[in-house]
Protein backbone atom coordinates (compact mmCIF):
# COMPACT_ATOMS: atom_id res chain seq x y z
CA UNK A 1 0.00 0.00 0.00
CA UNK A 2 1.63 3.43 -1.13
CA UNK A 3 2.59 5.56 1.86
CA UNK A 4 1.97 9.18 2.18
CA UNK A 5 4.77 11.41 3.68
CA UNK A 6 3.13 15.17 4.65
CA UNK A 7 5.45 18.09 3.90
CA UNK A 8 2.10 20.41 4.27
CA UNK A 9 -1.44 20.41 5.04
CA UNK A 10 -4.32 22.92 4.82
CA UNK A 11 -2.27 26.07 3.94
CA UNK A 12 -4.00 28.35 2.87
CA UNK A 13 -4.46 31.63 0.82
CA UNK A 14 -7.63 33.26 1.49
CA UNK A 15 -9.02 37.05 -0.11
CA UNK A 16 -12.24 38.86 0.04
CA UNK A 17 -11.30 41.01 -3.48
CA UNK A 18 -12.45 41.73 -6.76
CA UNK A 19 -10.68 39.44 -8.98
CA UNK A 20 -10.73 37.72 -12.01
CA UNK A 21 -11.44 33.67 -10.80
CA UNK A 22 -10.75 32.54 -14.58
CA UNK A 23 -7.32 34.14 -14.71
CA UNK A 24 -6.40 32.61 -11.44
CA UNK A 25 -7.60 29.19 -12.61
CA UNK A 26 -5.56 28.92 -16.22
CA UNK A 27 -2.56 30.49 -13.70
CA UNK A 28 -2.90 27.82 -12.03
CA UNK A 29 -3.50 25.21 -14.22
CA UNK A 30 -0.41 26.73 -16.53
CA UNK A 31 1.81 26.34 -12.98
CA UNK A 32 0.87 23.05 -12.64
CA UNK A 33 1.55 22.11 -16.40
CA UNK A 34 5.16 23.82 -16.52
CA UNK A 35 6.50 22.20 -13.23
CA UNK A 36 5.66 18.57 -15.06
CA UNK A 37 2.82 18.07 -12.88
CA UNK A 38 -0.34 15.94 -14.15
CA UNK A 39 -3.69 17.58 -13.34
CA UNK A 40 -7.02 16.85 -13.05
CA UNK A 41 -10.34 18.15 -11.38
CA UNK A 42 -11.83 15.60 -9.18
CA UNK A 43 -14.66 17.84 -7.89
CA UNK A 44 -16.66 20.35 -8.74
CA UNK A 45 -19.62 22.10 -6.88
CA UNK A 46 -21.51 25.00 -7.41
CA UNK A 47 -24.96 26.49 -6.24
CA UNK A 48 -26.66 29.82 -6.30
CA UNK A 49 -27.03 31.49 -2.71
CA UNK A 50 -28.33 35.04 -1.71
CA UNK A 51 -24.81 36.41 -1.82
CA UNK A 52 -24.26 35.27 -4.88
CA UNK A 53 -22.18 31.57 -6.56
CA UNK A 54 -21.19 29.35 -4.39
CA UNK A 55 -18.13 26.77 -5.72
CA UNK A 56 -16.30 23.97 -4.24
CA UNK A 57 -13.46 22.75 -6.78
CA UNK A 58 -10.81 19.86 -5.65
CA UNK A 59 -7.81 19.21 -7.77
CA UNK A 60 -5.32 16.23 -7.81
CA UNK A 61 -2.17 16.66 -8.79
CA UNK A 62 1.28 14.78 -9.23
CA UNK A 63 4.81 14.38 -10.09
CA UNK A 64 6.80 11.53 -11.29
CA UNK A 65 9.74 11.80 -9.79
CA UNK A 66 10.94 8.31 -9.68
CA UNK A 67 9.95 4.75 -9.49
CA UNK A 68 9.25 4.62 -5.80
CA UNK A 69 7.96 8.59 -5.62
CA UNK A 70 5.26 10.97 -6.78
CA UNK A 71 5.05 14.65 -5.44
CA UNK A 72 1.34 15.17 -5.08
CA UNK A 73 -0.40 18.54 -4.70
CA UNK A 74 -3.88 18.81 -3.64
CA UNK A 75 -5.76 22.31 -4.22
CA UNK A 76 -9.29 22.82 -3.07
CA UNK A 77 -11.09 26.17 -4.03
CA UNK A 78 -13.62 27.33 -1.99
CA UNK A 79 -15.06 30.74 -3.36
CA UNK A 80 -18.19 32.25 -1.64
CA UNK A 81 -20.78 35.03 -2.82
CA UNK A 82 -18.87 35.26 -6.14
CA UNK A 83 -20.56 37.52 -8.51
CA UNK A 84 -19.87 38.99 -11.84
CA UNK A 85 -19.46 42.95 -11.83
CA UNK A 86 -17.92 45.08 -14.58
CA UNK A 87 -15.31 47.71 -13.75
CA UNK A 88 -13.76 50.75 -15.30
CA UNK A 89 -9.81 51.22 -15.61
CA UNK A 90 -8.23 54.28 -16.98
CA UNK A 91 -11.24 54.85 -18.96
CA UNK A 92 -11.29 50.76 -20.29
CA UNK A 93 -14.72 48.48 -19.13
CA UNK A 94 -13.48 45.07 -18.21
CA UNK A 95 -15.64 42.16 -16.57
CA UNK A 96 -14.36 40.58 -13.64
CA UNK A 97 -15.50 39.08 -10.16
CA UNK A 98 -15.87 39.74 -6.87
CA UNK A 99 -16.01 37.29 -3.78
CA UNK A 100 -14.64 35.41 -1.56
CA UNK A 101 -11.50 33.12 -2.70
CA UNK A 102 -9.78 30.53 -0.34
CA UNK A 103 -7.54 27.85 -1.50
CA UNK A 104 -6.30 25.22 0.64
CA UNK A 105 -3.18 23.02 -0.39
CA UNK A 106 -1.84 19.57 1.03
CA UNK A 107 0.88 18.38 -0.34
CA UNK A 108 2.79 15.00 0.36
CA UNK A 109 5.53 12.65 -0.82
CA UNK A 110 3.67 9.25 -2.26
CA UNK A 111 6.13 6.48 -1.78
CA UNK A 112 6.28 3.23 -3.37
CA UNK A 113 2.75 3.95 -5.40
CA UNK A 114 2.89 1.06 -7.05
CA UNK A 115 2.75 -0.93 -4.70
CA UNK A 116 5.88 -3.23 -5.04
CA UNK A 117 6.64 -3.69 -1.63
CA UNK A 118 3.32 -4.66 0.01
CA UNK A 119 2.55 -7.44 2.36
CA UNK A 120 3.78 -7.73 5.76
CA UNK A 121 7.44 -8.65 5.09
CA UNK A 122 7.79 -6.34 2.28
CA UNK A 123 6.74 -3.69 4.40
CA UNK A 124 9.20 -4.29 7.24
CA UNK A 125 11.96 -4.07 4.26
CA UNK A 126 10.01 -0.68 2.56
CA UNK A 127 10.78 1.24 6.12
CA UNK A 128 14.27 -0.37 6.76
CA UNK A 129 14.98 1.02 2.88
CA UNK A 130 13.21 4.84 4.02
CA UNK A 131 15.00 5.09 7.15
CA UNK A 132 18.52 4.14 6.54
CA UNK A 133 19.02 3.96 3.05
CA UNK A 134 17.17 6.79 1.12
CA UNK A 135 16.74 9.00 4.53
CA UNK A 136 18.78 11.59 2.79
CA UNK A 137 16.95 11.56 -0.75
CA UNK A 138 13.87 11.58 1.25
CA UNK A 139 14.34 14.74 2.73
CA UNK A 140 15.72 16.29 -0.18
CA UNK A 141 12.48 15.63 -2.39
CA UNK A 142 10.35 17.09 1.24
CA UNK A 143 12.57 19.72 0.81
CA UNK A 144 12.23 20.57 -2.70
CA UNK A 145 8.20 19.79 -2.73
CA UNK A 146 7.73 22.23 -0.07
CA UNK A 147 9.51 24.97 -2.07
CA UNK A 148 7.27 24.19 -5.22
CA UNK A 149 4.63 24.54 -3.27
CA UNK A 150 5.61 27.83 -1.83
CA UNK A 151 6.63 28.88 -5.52
CA UNK A 152 2.83 28.57 -6.33
CA UNK A 153 1.52 29.92 -2.95
CA UNK A 154 4.02 33.49 -3.82
CA UNK A 155 2.27 33.41 -7.28
CA UNK A 156 -1.52 33.05 -6.29
CA UNK A 157 -0.57 36.23 -3.83
CA UNK A 158 1.36 38.24 -6.13
CA UNK A 159 -1.74 37.25 -8.85
CA UNK A 160 -4.46 38.40 -6.04
CA UNK A 161 -2.36 41.26 -4.73
CA UNK A 162 -2.24 42.75 -8.32
CA UNK A 163 -5.75 42.54 -9.12
CA UNK A 164 -6.83 44.15 -6.87
CA UNK A 165 -8.76 46.98 -8.31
Amino acid sequence: MPQRDYVAQFIKVKQKAVFDLTELYKLMYRWFDLNGYFQQEVEYRDSEEAMGKHLEIKWYTEKKIDDYIKFIIEPSFLVLGLSKIEIEREGIKTATNKGEVEIRFDAYLLKDYDDKWGGPVMRFFREVYDKYIIKKRIEDFEGLLQTELYKLIDEIKAFLNMHKF
